[in-house]
C-alpha cells in the first residue's frame, strides 16, 4: 500500500464513499456483524483513534507550556498540530460509528515538561508515526480492504509526512542547540491552516485544493494563535 500510485489513490478517494456506504448497508438488518466482517479493521481503527487522541491531548499541554515559557510560535506550531490530530481522531471515530462500534474511552496521562523536552518528544513521536506506526496500520487494514479506513489512514500518514524533513532537523539539533532552533522557529512568519477533511497542515493561506485529499481549499481551517 505504501507504493500505491497517485492515480490509484485518487481513484480510491473518489470511489470509497460509495463502496463504504454499500458495505455498511449490507450489514444492516443482520445485527452487528462488522466485528466479524472487519475484526482487524476495527482493532486498527480503535488503536488509531487512541494514538491520535493521545497526541492531541499532549499537543494541547505542550501549547500551554510553550506560552508560559514565552515561545509563541512554538505554541502556535503545537496548537496547529493538535487540530490536525483531532481531525484524524474524529475521522476514525466516525468510521467506527458507521461500522456499528463506538470509539473506546481511553485514560490519557499527559507528560508535559519544558518546551525543549516537549519539542524533542513531539519530533520523536512524529517520526515514529511516519516510519512505523502508520505503515503498519495500513498493511493491517489491507487484509480486509475496508477502503474508507485505508484512505483515512493514508490521510493521517501523509499529513504526518508533510513535515518529515523539518521534524528530523528539530530532533537532531534541538537537544544541543535548542536556543538556536527555538530562535529560528520564533523568527518565522507562520500562518497555519489545517484541512478539515484529512488533517493536512500548511503554514500559509491555501491557493489550491488540498495537497493530500485533493478536496477544495475551502475545507482548510485557519488556525488562530492560542492565547
Amino acid at each position: 500500500m505504501t507504493d500505491i500510485s497517485r492515480r490509484q489513490f485518487l481513484y480510491l478517494s473518489a470511489a470509497s464513499p460509495f463502496i463504504f456506504q454499500f458495505s455498511a448497508l449490507a450489514t444492516q438488518g443482520e445485527g452487528n456483524k462488522s466485528n466479524v466482517i472487519y475484526p482487524r479493521t476495527i482493532a486498527v481503527l480503535q488503536e488509531s483513534f487512541k494514538t491520535e487522541m493521545i497526541a492531541y491531548k499532549h499537543y494541547i499541554g505542550y501549547t500551554s507550556k510553550a506560552l508560559s515559557e514565552k515561545y509563541p510560535n512554538i505554541a502556535y506550531l503545537f496548537y496547529s498540530f493538535s487540530y490536525s490530530e483531532k481531525v484524524h481522531a474524529d475521522n476514525y471515530e466516525r468510521i467506527l460509528s458507521t461500522l456499528g462500534h463506538e470509539a473506546k474511552p481511553i485514560q490519557i496521562e499527559i507528560d508535559v515538561r519544558n518546551t525543549k523536552s516537549n519539542l524533542q518528544k513531539a519530533a520523536q513521536n512524529e517520526l515514529k508515526k511516519i516510519q512505523t506506526t502508520y505503515p503498519d496500520f495500513i498493511l493491517e487494514l489491507e487484509t480486509e480492504s475496508c477502503e474508507e479506513a485505508i484512505i483515512n489512514c493514508m490521510y493521517s500518514w501523509k499529513s504526518h509526512k508533510q513535515h518529515e524533513k523539518k521534524v528530523k532537523e528539530i530532533r537532531k539539533f534541538s537537544r544541543a542547540f535548542f536556543p538556536s532552533v527555538s530562535s529560528k522557529i520564533e523568527g518565522l512568519n507562520l500562518d497555519f491552516h489545517v484541512c478539515k477533511v484529512c488533517g493536512a497542515t500548511i503554514d500559509k493561506a491555501p491557493r489550491s485544493p488540498c495537497v493530500i485529499c485533493n478536496k477544495s481549499k475551502s475545507n482548510y481551517q485557519k488556525i488562530e494563535r492560542p492565547t
